[in-house]
């Protein structure tokens, strides 16, 4: 709680206190009325100058209570430096030979001569200078300095108490000798009021926050405090009265007042410790009310997550069932393009008597269809980014002058293609096929966008940064950058963020798969780079391919080393016209196997075919350097063809091992755990290669122990 308001009151109700009082006592001076002198009828009066005095407090307490503007603090300060000049004046009275009696030129000045034995009492100045010098160091930089302010308040305070006790008590030798001798009662009840006020002007205290803070300990010390105060002056009063009429002892009175001292301070602990147990209680109460509502809370956020959860897999759920569909819309309409082709090629080559110029050209017109449709598998991969790149190092600049000379014929006549490339080369180590692909694709996405007319730029540059792309952070190091710049309609801001999306696309139904752009940001991906856009509606797109730059002298050296081991290996296996290597077939499908069978007899080597993993190892172990060669599919039942080739590297390391698959997730492992792979659908011309190194390769090892 903020006590500023409470301290406020405090400062402006003492203040006030002793304004009022003072003026009242100069007002009975002025016009001669005697009870307004002393206020209280019967008690001595106050002096000009203690009125003075008082009032200077009063008022310096209120220019200097909190919320006052600065002008009006320091004229406070002045106030109040006036008024300890009036208490040290007073005090001057008192030091030897006691001629400076201010109070007695002050009242003779307005008037008349004070009474012999009257005038400022010792105790009131002492008071006034104490209360005054306080009210200075209150408001000092240092705080050892506000702290003594406040040891002086305190001594005002209790100088100011004591003589008004010695009223309430009835003391009348209290007065009649000493430093409270003619101490007026008035005088005393002003001071303390004021004393009071000047303890409680600055909320900064500590002890005034916990005094008057709306915590425990406020609650508490507010209780306490009239009691613990109030109650031991009252029961002396009653002590001491009791005695002088006679009513009890001396000592009777003393033991009684203990007595009930005792009792008062044991009921005020009850009291405090009945607090304290109720507070616990309510605490208690209100912890076990939190907790209950806390443990509702983290069911409703359980319960909430879980709806959320559950929603958030009906979403997943839905993208992918419409995923599905854009599929079956565009890719299912391109396969069976396809499968139509072919199915109709077969039935003319079923026709007796076809001349061989149409038999040739439905041969070639299945061949070129079936690699059409291995094309698009690739393209499904690559989306994935799981595709099997084939990397290497090549000129960029030249491979996109050799794809330029393609687009002329496929942009139509009607769009211009602009290219630039620099003069020097500018080497990437990547998939070749692949990047025309994406070359390719981001061309014709480009010719749909502009509707066969319009303005196509290539260009190529080298050494660029790779900034960042959909919140992911740049490089410095070394990029290839190709930008493909359309003069299209643009792409709406609300799909820029989809437009990578499989299967996403705005073009009619059968006019497109949407798997082009996904091609192109797969095989950026998989090498190492980025693809970048930016559209503005009604004027065009610029895609941005960066790939990284290759080290060319080191890569090519390495390509070129891999490359003369392959054309070695390709040599020294050779095919023989005899039928003298046999190949283990290892296909569960037993059409594929009979097909696989076949090829295989047509480039002279011998066949086994083995449906499973298991029957191919105790073929093997039956007739052990049987075979020169096991050529097996990856996924089958029961053991796979990757655990296979292990088992067989571990007991025949010599015998060589080929893979074939059409996964994806095989595809994409690192070269098929160090095994050939052959990738389905395979020609029989890439098969035999393959067989041919890897047996040469063989054949080599098994020279090696006899080679000098």
């Amino acid at each position: 709680m903020n006590v500023v308001p409470r301290t406020r009151w405090i400062a402006w109700a003492s203040g006030g206190f002793g304004v009022a009082t003072a003026l009242t006592v100069l007002a009975g001076w002025w016009f001669d009325i005697p009870i307004l002198r002393r206020i209280i009828p019967g008690q001595p009066p106050m002096v000009v100058l203690t009125a003075v005095g008082t009032l200077l407090l009063g008022c310096a307490l209120l220019a200097t209570r909190p919320g006052t503007s600065r002008p009006i603090r320091q004229a406070g300060r002045w106030l109040a430096a006036a008024a300890a000049a009036v208490g040290l004046a007073g005090l001057l009275r008192y030091i030897p030979p006691g001629q400076f009696q201010l109070d007695d030129w002050v009242q003779r000045l307005v008037f008349g001569p004070l009474k012999p034995d009257t005038g400022m009492a010792l105790a009131t100045a002492a008071s006034v200078l104490a209360t005054a010098v306080g009210l200075l160091l209150q408001g000092a930089g240092k705080r050892w300095l506000r702290g003594l302010g406040t040891l002086v308040t305190l001594g005002s305070l209790v100088i100011a108490a004591v003589g008004g006790l010695g009223y309430a008590y009835g003391l009348d030798a209290f007065h009649e000798e000493g430093m409270f001798s003619r101490m007026a009662l008035v005088t005393a009840t002003t001071l303390s009021i004021l004393a009071v006020g000047v303890l409680f002007s600055r909320p900064s205290r500590p002890w005034v926050v916990t005094i008057l803070g709306a915590g425990e300990a406020g609650t508490l010390t507010r209780h306490l405090l009239p009691a613990v105060v109030l109650a031991p002056l009252l029961l002396g009063w009653l002590e001491l009265h009791a005695v002088r009429t006679g009513l009890i002892e001396a000592g009777t009175g003393t033991a009684l007042l203990v007595i009930v001292l005792t009792l008062w301070l044991a009921a005020l602990v009850i009291r405090m410790a009945r607090n304290i147990d109720r507070r616990a209680i309510a605490e208690r109460r209100l912890r076990e009310t939190l907790r209950g509502m806390n443990e509702a809370l983290e069911r409703r956020v359980e319960e909430r997550t879980r709806e959320l959860a559950e929603a958030q897999d009906a979403l997943v759920q839905a993208q992918k069932m419409e995923a599905i569909g854009q599929l079956t819309g565009g890719v299912a309409h391109d396969f069976n393009n396809l499968l139509t082709i072919i199915r109709s090629s077969i039935e003319f080559l079923r026709r007796p008597n076809l001349p061989e110029e149409r038999r040739t050209r439905y041969m070639d017109a299945v061949s070129d269809t079936v690699e059409r449709a291995a094309k698009l598998t690739e393209q499904l991969l690559a989306f994935a980014r799981r595709q099997a790149l084939k990397p290497e190092v090549f000129d960029a600049g030249e491979r996109l002058a050799g794809v330029a000379t393609m687009l002329d014929s496929l942009m139509g006549a009607r769009i211009r293609i602009v290219t630039e490339k620099p003069d020097t080369p500018c080497f990437v180590r990547a998939d070749v096929s692949q990047f025309e692909t994406a070359l390719v694709n981001l061309a014709v996405n480009a010719r749909d966008a502009m509707g066969g007319e319009g303005t196509l730029s290539i260009a190529l540059a080298c050494d660029r940064p790779k900034p960042a792309i959909r919140g992911h952070a740049g490089a410095a190091t070394h990029f290839v950058v190709l930008s493909v710049t359309d003069t299209g309609t643009g792409i709406a801001a609300d799909q820029v963020g989809r437009i990578f999306e499989p299967f996403f696309t705005t073009k009619e139904v059968g006019r497109g798969t949407g798997l082009g752009l996904s091609q192109v940001i797969g095989f950026a991906k998989q090498s190492g780079g980025d693809v970048d856009v930016s559209s503005v509606v009604g004027r065009g797109t610029t895609f941005t391919v960066y790939l990284p730059q290759a080290d060319a002298q080191a890569d090519a050296q390495a390509d070129a080393q891999a490359d003369a081991a392959g054309t070695d290996a390709e040599l020294e296996g050779a095919p023989v016209e005899e039928v003298d290597q046999c190949i283990l077939v290892v296909e569960d499908n037993i059409e594929v196997g009979r097909f696989c069978t076949q090829i295989l007899h047509d480039l002279g080597y011998g066949t086994f075919l083995a449906q499973t993993a298991e029957a191919a190892l105790a073929e093997i172990e039956a007739v052990p350097f049987r075979f020169d060669a096991v050529f097996s599919d990856v996924v089958m039942p029961g053991m796979g063809g990757v655990e296979l080739a292990k088992r067989l590297r571990e007991l025949h390391p010599e015998l060589p091992v080929v893979l074939t698959s059409g996964y994806s997730h095989v595809l994409a492992s690192d070269d098929a755990h160090g095994f050939e792979l052959v990738r389905k659908p395979y020609s029989a011309e890439q098969l035999g290669k393959v067989l041919r190194t890897v047996i040469a390769r063989m054949r080599q090892v098994r020279a090696a122990p006899w080679e000098i």
